[in-house]
């Protein structure tokens, strides 16, 4: 029977060979359940040049290979006949890999892999479309129905995704013993899971898909709170063989199991009796699955987490002890997402990422317990023993933080969007490389190139970074500062900066190409980088116009990732010249656009990477004359661009903040002005002043609250034009009486093996060592986080009577903070701090 086209959403993929032929199999999301594509009859695909073509052909006869050889009207980068090689089978496909680096022969593209080539050239992001002819056919376990589907087809699709959502933490001691496993689930409900195989399609060379449109509406994924579920799986029987002791009036939500071995045999069942669509957690993956894994692997069960009882998967990127790669771990049919990585690629920025924090900040809820509050393992231990209840609540706590988190701030829309707007998986992390790739290659092979290799290290050459004034140093009354709107995605589309018009603009006159910088030239052809950039910015305009921050913010992400891209050594379309020609195109902006306000008679302060900070002092124009400025300049720009490139302006400048007064710090022991580095009193129109701080102490995680708070008290009296004499005396008079004794804790990471420190000894790893040491255990280590004060004896871990010294907190802490802005503002009132210094 034919099956009518459906749409859905692409939830896991994965390749594998089955009966000597290469399989894809994908997982996609529709209104009527989940379904499973099996499609088989594909090829993985590389390139070689036609000069190795003999020696290649001899290789694969000699080892038996199934390699089907075909001609192409395809050029490499450096402009060499390539031809295209297409295996049946994955393994022979890694075979040809591995002999050919043997030999020292170079493919090109060998390393992208084949299903996501397959979905790449089809401009498959996340939405697709399927149809075949369906077959059914009974399954055991949880999945009621199969529906194999026979000759399947897939394209382009259009869809919106409403995702079911499972948060799960355990609880555990050091070793890895399991305690209990929470699960809060939402909008869980039961689907019907259908297999779909057998699809068929063309090769590189025939097809004909079309980039889809960038949707600016309907893009929000539905996940609601809805059909909201919990459990608390308890391990009964301790690690010694000794149970615990069941008490009364467990929550109902609690399951109570009598060994780890029924624990993990309990949360196979309920995964799959749930049968969620996106697993998500808090430092899931490098933790939460770690422990499973090695639980599981103890007690002999196999965590047959995936949609058809597939086992899940998990690829340790430890080596030797050291975290030298992701970890990874797919489960069929069943996104795994960690809400620490899905924060990052979204660009959140914390002091720490502790789920307590990070909950704290945003939601204003904490664990149950605190993680500052002493020994927080011995606390869980004791309360496994001795308290099963309150750990109960603890575990499931957690897990309605994380299920909280990704709803506020709409996490899942995030990783929905991304992926509709890049086509990278859902749980990806990072990906910036893979989605500037996934965009930009199969237009490149449409324009009939093939994508170069990887450039090796010595072959990479740094690009400048972006451009950073020297400032001006001091209190300034009035400062105006400007942005251009995305200023590298913006130069990329006015020059033309893109990796193919740089290999066309070879073969072109010099009236025909546009200069760049380090040798680069580009071609004047409407480029594949800036028609794609052209779609998003619209895209992004549109979101803005709609309120759609999700759409907006994933917009901007991606469009300013592309430079990042360009100037790195992993993306294979690395080249000096392109990263060079942005970033130095934009200190040639800085500079005009300084050179234009000095003709204004305007000061120009500072300036970082695409600001400009204009001083208003001894000038003859206002706050209110911001907005004409900024189109003036923007006018101007569109002329001279005009003028002596003969191309369209795209870049913009909108005036952003006007501060008053505004503070340049010097760079400390010079007289020099500082970079990256001031404060302002931020004006709004229709509301209080706001203080602004940045680079500076009260936004570094690594000083103290006592640090902060008085920074944020003095600055507030400097920019009043008050005395400060009163405030510094009563700030250090409280001080060494102790009343300020909780706010004097410094926070760091532990970012090596403490062990390997040996020349120097930070004061936090000598914190560590002694917490380490008194504990009798590995309480810190590479990649912790540790709190501590330093007191009269030295460095150490918070404790009841523990004396402070309060004279390193006067000299470290208050002092730079007082002399930055006293010696500009007061230096009298500077003697009088040095004085009391003198008394202590």
């Amino acid at each position: 029977m034919t099956q009518e086209k459906q749409n859905g959403f692409l939830l896991t993929r994965k390749q594998y060979d089955r009966n000597g032929r290469c399989v894809f199999e994908l997982w996609v999301k529709s209104d009527d359940g989940v379904h499973q594509l099996i499609i088989e009859n594909e090829k993985a695909v590389c390139f070689a040049f036609e000069s190795d073509k003999t020696e290649i052909l001899a290789l694969c006869q000699q080892a038996k290979l199934n390699i089907a050889f075909k001609d192409l009207e395809l050029t490499s980068f450096d402009g060499q006949a390539v031809f295209g090689l297409y295996s049946e089978s994955l393994k022979d496909y890694h075979r040809l890999r591995k002999l050919t680096e043997e030999r020292r022969i170079e493919l090109l593209e060998a390393d992208i892999k084949p299903i996501d080539r397959y979905l790449m050239e089809r401009f498959i992001q996340g939405e697709l479309c399927f149809t075949g002819i369906e077959q059914l056919k009974s399954q055991s376990n949880s999945v009621k129905s199969v529906s194999v589907i026979n000759h399947a087809q897939i394209k382009q699709g259009f869809y919106n995704p409403s995702f079911s959502t499972l948060s799960i933490d355990i609880e555990c001691d050091e070793q890895g013993y399991l305690y209990s496993i929470g699960l809060h689930g939402t909008n869980i409900h039961n689907d019907k899971a259908i297999q779909i195989s057998g699809a068929q399609s063309a090769g590189i060379e025939e097809l004909d898909s079309q980039e889809p449109d960038i949707q600016t509406s309907g893009i929000q994924a539905n996940c609601s709170e809805s059909d909201s579920v919990e459990f608390v799986l308890y391990n009964g029987m301790q690690n010694d063989d000794e149970p615990v002791i069941k008490p009364d009036g467990l929550p109902d939500y609690t399951i109570w199991l009598d060994s780890e071995w029924e624990l993990l045999l309990k949360f196979n069942q309920l995964v799959a009796e749930l049968n969620p669509d996106l697993i998500i957690g808090w430092n899931f993956v490098k933790f939460d699955v770690r422990v499973l894994v090695n639980a599981a692997k103890r007690n002999g069960i196999k965590l047959k987490l995936g949609r058809d009882g597939s086992e899940l998967e998990f690829i340790d990127g430890n080596r030797d002890g050291e975290q030298r790669y992701p970890d990874k771990v797919y489960i069929a049919g069943r996104v795994v997402l960690d809400g620490i990585e899905v924060m990052k690629n979204a660009t959140y920025s914390f002091p720490s990422f502790s789920l307590n924090n990070v909950a704290s900040q945003i939601l204003g809820e904490q664990k149950l317990i605190q993680e500052s509050a002493g020994d927080k393992l011995a606390e869980i231990k004791h309360l496994y023993q001795n308290d099963p209840t309150s750990l109960i609540k603890y575990n499931l706590q957690d897990c309605i933080l994380v299920s909280k988190i990704f709803s506020k701030e709409k996490l899942v829309e995030f990783v929905i969007t991304r992926t509709k707007l890049t086509g990278v998986e859902l749980d990806r992390v990072g990906g910036s490389v893979a989605a500037f790739t996934n965009l930009y290659l199969p237009h490149a092979h449409r324009k009939g190139w093939v994508a170069p290799n990887l450039v090796s290290a010595q072959d990479y050459v740094n690009s400048p970074g972006g451009f950073v004034m020297d400032s001006i140093p001091g209190i300034h009354n009035d400062v105006l500062v400007f942005d251009f709107k995305s200023l590298y995605p913006s130069i990329m589309r006015t020059f033309n900066i893109d990796p193919v018009a740089l290999l066309e603009a070879r073969s072109l006159d010099v009236e025909h190409r546009i200069p760049g910088f380090r040798g680069g030239e580009f071609s004047r052809d409407k480029a594949i980088l800036s028609s794609i950039l052209d779609k998003l910015w619209q895209a992004r305009e549109q979101a803005k116009a709609d309120s759609n921050k999700v759409l907006s913010n994933a917009i901007k992400i991606i469009m300013n990732s592309f430079y990042g891209v360009l100037g790195s050594s992993g993306c294979r379309f690395y080249d000096t010249k392109l990263a060079s020609s942005i970033t130095m195109r934009g200190h040639w902006v800085l500079n005009q656009s300084k050179l234009w306000f000095e003709q204004k008679g305007l000061s120009v302060i500072y300036g970082d990477t695409d600001s400009v900070f204009v001083s208003l002092d001894d000038s003859k124009f206002k706050a209110e004359d911001a907005e004409q400025l900024g189109v003036e300049l923007n006018n101007w720009f569109n002329q001279k661009i005009q003028q002596d490139f003969n191309l369209d302006n795209k870049m913009e400048l909108e005036f952003e903040t006007h501060f008053s007064p505004f503070f340049m710090p010097t760079i400390r022991g010079s007289e020099s002005g500082s970079k990256k580095r001031y404060a302002g009193m931020k004006q709004h129109k229709n509301a209080e002043p706001e203080l602004i701080f940045k680079g500076m102490e009260t936004v570094r995680s690594d000083w103290t609250e006592l640090a902060k708070t008085f920074q944020m008290k003095l600055f507030q009296l400097v920019f009043a034009k008050l005395d400060c004499d009163e405030y510094i005396s009563s700030i250090i008079s409280k001080l060494k009486k102790g009343e300020f004794d909780h706010l004097l804790i410094y926070r760091k990471r532990i970012r090596q093996h403490i062990a390997s420190y040996v020349k120097t000894t930070p004061p936090h790893i000598k914190a560590a060592r002694l917490a380490n040491s008194q504990g009798n255990r590995e309480l810190y280590r590479k990649g912790s986080s540790i709190e501590y004060i330093i007191g009269i004896n030295g460095p150490k871990i918070d404790e009841p009577n523990l004396i402070p010294d309060y004279e390193h907190y006067i000299e470290k802490q208050i002092y730079p903070i007082a002399e930055a802005i006293l010696a500009i503002y007061s230096p009298k009132t500077l003697k009088l701090f040095n004085q009391q210094l003198t008394l202590l």
